[in-house]
């Protein structure tokens, strides 16, 4: 008996030994690095008045993830499109729909896709929602995993609003950029239609000039105040994350810049020296062309061929510009071509 217990605590004694360096190892590096960056992303949004979510993922790099109150429900404002562009093109992967075929008169779906991704147009975004089915697309959330993003109905099974979270949007995005959310010619196709979106003044500025920036913002004035967000792949230098802000209760671009600029800086190992910011004016007239008081309406002015114009918004394939020193009024968008400026390497 005393040889058998002397043979037990030999044994005990080393496993022990052997577990010992395990329970007083430390915690890996990147875990240690997502918590900094995650304490200095909470303390600079507790400077301000604005609430605001966030969701990290890192591609590539130390694969960083950083979630602040990234499943609360949030109304996403024109994020919420990168889910109907996602809808739409898995509908394209199964063969269920053609780009080129009519969505309404005038509109084909890719009109409507190109329009509601790069100048956010709302019109377009409703009749793709309407097309694809609310409950449908409430289905499709579920089962793909989005279980924070919902559209919500009246009693009559009407459109009344909707809902997301960072944490849900961020997969989104990762789920692209990773190649796994859709078919090789459908990623393709959403990566470019996000590579020539408008409106970059929330997560881009936060990083340095030259870094391709994919994402899509949005605003809305809500009971609260305005809201401000944006949803972002960053190719940075060293990695490739995904990154998406939604702030409320009087939100600010500039605050969404100045926390796309910590990320950056954390994870890029490197500090923001020139921001990536864009100019006004993000097109340029293909033609001489009227500027229209209203879409349709009474011309108000001629602007010549290659003249710069800032774009506004969107009301279906008229959108609002404004070219300096003159009144702002409507062209078709097709009048118009991206800036060199705004052209992604």
């Amino acid at each position: 008996m005393a040889l058998r217990k002397w043979v037990t605590l030999i044994i005990v004694s080393a496993l022990l030994f052997s577990l010992a360096p395990t329970l007083t190892k430390p915690a890996r590096a990147s875990t240690i690095s997502e918590l900094a960056l995650e304490s200095e992303l909470t303390n600079y949004f507790s400077t301000k008045h604005a609430h605001y979510t966030l969701s990290l993922r890192e591609i590539g790099g130390a694969g960083h993830q950083v979630g602040i109150d990234d499943t609360r429900h949030i109304e996403p404002a024109s994020v919420i499109k990168l889910f109907w562009a996602w809808a739409t093109l898995k509908k394209v992967d199964e063969g269920h729909l053609n780009l080129s075929s009519t969505l309404k008169p005038g509109f084909t779906w890719e009109t409507c896709l190109n329009l509601m991704i790069k100048i956010s147009d709302n019109q377009c975004a409703a009749w793709i929602r309407d097309k694809l089915g609310n409950n449908t697309l409430n289905q499709q959330l579920v089962a793909a995993g989005y279980v924070d993003t919902h559209i919500v109905l009246d009693s009559r099974g009407h459109y009344k609003t909707k809902y997301t979270s960072a944490a849900d949007t961020s997969l989104l995005l990762d789920r692209l950029e990773r190649g796994t959310l859709l078919s090789p010619a459908s990623t393709q196709y959403f990566h470019n239609l996000l590579k020539a979106q408008t409106f970059r003044t929330r997560i881009t500025p936060g990083v340095q000039k030259g870094v391709v920036v994919e994402n899509k913002g949005g605003n809305l004035w809500v009971s609260g105040g305005w809201t401000e967000s944006d949803a972002a792949i960053v190719r940075g230098p060293h990695s490739t994350y995904v990154l998406v802000i939604y702030g409320r209760n009087e939100a600010k671009k500039a605050e969404i810049s100045a926390a796309s600029k910590i990320v950056y800086a954390h994870l890029q190992n490197q500090s923001v020296t020139i921001a990536n910011v864009f100019p006004r004016q993000q097109y340029l007239t293909r033609w001489l062309v009227w500027v229209r008081k209203t879409p349709g309406g009474r011309g108000i002015y001629q602007a010549k061929k290659n003249v710069a114009v800032e774009l506004y918004y969107a009301d279906r394939d008229w959108v609002k510009i404004k070219q300096n020193g003159k009144t702002a009024g409507f062209v078709r968008f097709s009048a118009l071509r991206l800036s060199p400026e705004y052209i992604w390497p």
